[in-house]
């Protein structure tokens, strides 16, 4: 069901997000590229764009990757879609990635995140709160990171 409405995604999605590459751009990190794509979505929406361009909503693996996705994201005090989810599983949050549980994490503490309610299986990432994350529904529209992973090139 969710490959299906990937595919309906891909194809019925507006040709200014996946031909306009000139309004975003990849920024390296390490083995892996990152883009900030300001046109805003659903986090559906958004997965699909990113596996159209080849990547994935955005993973965050460690402090030093929060802190670079943190820089790309720091001029817009909105909030962007991140690849997590736990709509496979309530209370079972994975990256859509590689459906891996996520280890590390900045769930926002104060309003004991994530919340748990059965209709909110989305990672957003609020800019203007500390930069935690939040559980809330797929349905709301933001702007979102895309990353795709380079291929290793051996040393010669």
């Amino acid at each position: 069901m969710v490959v299906y409405f990937w595919i309906l995604a891909v194809l019925l999605l507006d040709n200014s997000v996946t031909d306009g590459h000139n309004d975003h751009m990849w920024v390296k990190y390490r083995n892996k590229d990152f883009m900030l794509v300001h046109q805003q979505m659903t986090w559906m929406e958004a997965q699909s764009v990113c596996y159209s361009l080849g990547g994935f909503l955005a993973t965050v693996s460690n402090s030093d990757e929060m802190k670079f996705i943190k820089s790309m994201t720091n001029l817009y005090p909105n909030r962007v879609w991140l690849g997590g989810t736990d709509m496979f599983a309530e209370g079972r949050w994975v990256w859509i990635e590689n459906l891996e549980p996520i280890s590390f994490n900045h769930w926002y503490t104060g309003s004991h995140q994530p919340a748990g309610a059965s209709d909110e299986n989305c990672l957003v990432w609020i800019n203007s709160n500390g930069y935690f994350w939040h559980d809330i529904t797929c349905k709301k529209n933001y702007k979102f990171v895309c990353q795709r992973n380079r291929k290793t090139i051996k040393e010669q």
